[in-house]
Formats: C-alpha cells, structure tokens, sequence
C-alpha cells in the first residue's frame, strides 16, 4: 500500500483528553473528553448535545452560595455549565441532562434536618426543569458514593456505586 493510499489523519483526530474532576469543578470543551469524578453527597450534572456531539459535567459540593460566582454551588454551577456548553455550540432545544449523586453518606446528618445530598439533587432538578432540559437519566440518593464517567462525545456514562 503506497503512503497516498492511506487518508491523512490529523494526530488530534479522534483522541478524546481524559480527565479527573475535581469537586467544585466544571469541564466543557469542544474537544471530545472521558471525565471522572467521585460523588458522595455532591452532585454532578451531565449535559450533552447529541447534534453537536458535545457536552459537559459540573461537580458541585453545596446547593447554594454567595455572591461569589463559583463552580463549588449548584445555583452557580449549573447556570455556568449551560452558558459554557451553548457558547461552544450546543443548541438549547437540543440539550439532554443526566443527574448524578447526592448520596446521604455524612454520619452527622440528622433526620430532622434535609440531607445535604438531597438539597443538591433538589437543586439540579429544579434547574433542569425550569431550563426546560430532559434528564433522561439520573441515579441520585442512596448511602453509598459513586464513581462517574462520561463521555462528552456520546452522552453515554458509566457509574459505578462504591
């Protein structure tokens, strides 16, 4: 087979960046990505457009915040993880959400008081709703944390309970 024969391939092409997300993290870029993040009562929103074939996942650690616009407050977060992703290219109309985490794992919480991981779910699927997004998938609460592994290219994610 002679070198003209073989179709030019970009060394770019097809090589999707791994990365670990931090808590308080958000990741969305145009190139094609696995991310993975551990979450106990923190929660990690999945954002994907199947159109564009791209996407982003936030990790947030407390449903609300201050004035200070940080990724760690799901109010904060899940605004700055839909304005990043649309301003990459995804369309609105065409945005699917995934909702993951918000386990009770803290030995303090009481059960008088909401649990923290709820009061995050709570807040992810608030916003969703009032965007007007489907979540087509979720796998929230429970006692046990989970690891979690999307992949911004196809939407698909793979969670594993610890």
């Amino acid at each position: 087979m002679s070198a003209a024969s073989i179709p030019a391939m970009s060394i770019h092409e097809h090589v999707e960046s791994r990365v670990y997300l931090y808590p308080g993290g958000l990741w969305a870029e145009a190139a094609p990505g696995v991310i993975t993040t551990v979450l106990g009562s923190c929660v990690s929103v999945c954002l994907w457009d199947p159109h564009a074939a791209l996407g982003g996942i936030n990790h947030f650690i407390l449903p609300h915040g201050g004035s200070a616009r940080s990724p760690r407050y799901g109010n904060h977060s899940l605004v700055m993880l839909l304005e990043r992703v649309l301003s990459l290219g995804a369309h609105r109309e065409q945005l699917l959400a995934a909702v993951f985490g918000g386990a009770s794992v803290l030995a303090l919480e009481s059960a008088d008081l909401p649990r923290l991981g709820g009061r995050n779910v709570a807040e992810a699927l608030e916003f969703l709703q009032r965007a007007g997004i489907p979540i087509v998938r979720q796998d929230v609460g429970g006692r046990t944390g989970r690891k979690l592994t999307f992949r911004s290219a196809d939407g698909t994610t793979l969670v594993r309970k610890l």
